[in-house]
């Protein structure tokens, strides 16, 4: 397939979670077509993703394109690939245009005879398929990517919908799947999330984001009323990942405990199925963030000790070498040599450093007021905390807050 606009709808759909496909038509579709659902619960899969006898034989020639729905009420889009010497199309979905839900899982098995024992993982299928709640833009899409292929008016848009196929054979349950294949795939969701765990403990936002995407984690147990509920659950665990990977990147309690309250508070707050995937960036970036500007990585135990210390007093104004050496029991002069052969500043400029990474954090991720801001990182001079901000950003808080956020 060289065609620069179908490459670009693949590309655009795969980031839309939604799957892509190329296949032959004059050969019956792969069981992956439809994410493996009919191989799971029909005995004998005599019927089709979508159903072909519906879709005019010469489609390919007539630059026709179908917009079809399946008997489950999953949708695809069959687009013709053009200068093919056999009838070719890419095949966009499942993808639903409906709220999934357990009650309407129950509906549709109880519409086509499917047993009960195949309802729970119908219904996890159900929450693991990207849902639409408005398919007007996605049309509008489609209609352009046409144009540009075919040509204005060198095309079809055309709609069909899948008829019940009748005495379909359905399995008593999903046991049907090999327990081989089962384990296989748990066994590579571990090893994925062990690796994006190790990235985020890097603070490696890319490497994370990798990995939290791959297909292996789309697969959710749907145990929730509703798959909004489900996806915010989903959430909560994807957080408590996040908590402990950066934990192992040896980011103080005091800055985990708060990251882990505030996205909590993030997810209960999403109204929408599809506003999951946008959370997922947000929590994976701030916890990247986060490790990069707060890890105690590659110090000496006892630096470990004065870095936690300095997270966790970094907002009180009397933090001096002085307090810390008290505190901590270490000679002074010792903890100031030490420092500075660790660090490479000394502790007054290390601390004030911090003191503005802190500032940028928060300023990233609150809509905190500048004032409040300064005074939570230990500076209560607004005067001097903007000079300090200055020198390490080349502007003042409000004009990066501005960049960052621009109105």
């Amino acid at each position: 397939m060289q065609n620069a606009f179908l490459e670009f709808t693949q590309s655009f759909f795969d980031k839309m979670g939604i799957p892509t496909h190329i296949a032959n038509l004059n050969e019956p579709l792969s069981d992956e077509i439809d994410m493996g659902l009919r191989k799971t619960i029909v005995s004998k899969r005599d019927n089709e993703a979508v159903s072909l006898k519906d879709i005019a034989g010469s489609f390919a020639q007539n630059n026709s394109i179908y917009f079809a729905e399946d008997i489950y009420t999953c949708h695809y889009i069959f687009i013709p690939v053009p200068e093919q010497e056999l009838p070719v199309a890419m095949i966009l979905g499942p993808y639903l245009t409906e709220t999934p839900s357990i009650q309407r899982t129950q509906e549709i098995c109880k519409r086509h005879g499917i047993p009960q024992g195949l309802t729970s993982f119908i219904n996890q299928y159900y929450s693991s398929t990207t849902y639409l709640d408005n398919t007007s833009s996605l049309e509008y899409f489609i209609e352009t990517v046409a144009e540009k292929i075919y040509g204005a008016g060198n095309y079809s848009i055309e709609y069909l919908k899948q008829d019940a196929v009748e005495n379909t054979e359905y399995l008593s349950s999903a046991e049907s799947t090999s327990n081989e294949s089962t384990v296989q795939q748990l066994e590579h969701r571990y090893v994925l999330e062990e690796k994006m765990m190790d990235a985020i403990a890097k603070g490696d936002y890319d490497k994370a984001m990798h990995y939290s995407t791959d297909k292996s984690f789309s697969g959710l147990d749907n145990r929730a009323s509703s798959t909004l509920r489900s996806r915010k659950n989903h959430l909560f665990v994807f957080n408590t990942l996040c908590r402990k990977a950066a934990q192992r990147g040896n980011v103080h309690p005091v800055y985990l405990d708060e990251m882990s309250r505030r996205m909590a508070i993030r997810i209960e707050n999403i109204t929408a199925p599809g506003e999951d995937k946008e959370v997922h960036r947000e929590m994976l970036r701030k916890y990247c963030l986060m490790v990069q500007q707060h890890s105690t990585s590659g110090y000496s135990p006892v630096m470990q000790k004065v870095m936690n210390h300095i997270s966790q007093y970094l907002s009180e104004p009397d933090l001096t070498l002085q307090s810390t050496a008290l505190e901590l029991g270490i000679n002074k002069s010792y903890l100031s040599s030490l420092f500075k052969k660790e660090t490479g500043s000394t502790f007054t400029n290390y601390v004030n450093k911090k003191r503005i990474d802190h500032a940028i954090f928060m300023l990233n991720t609150t809509d905190y007021p500048v004032h409040t801001i300064a005074s939570v990182c230990g500076i209560t001079d607004m005067t001097y905390f903007t000079r300090l901000f200055k020198k390490e950003k080349g502007m003042t808080p409000t004009q990066y807050r501005n960049m960052i956020h621009p109105k």
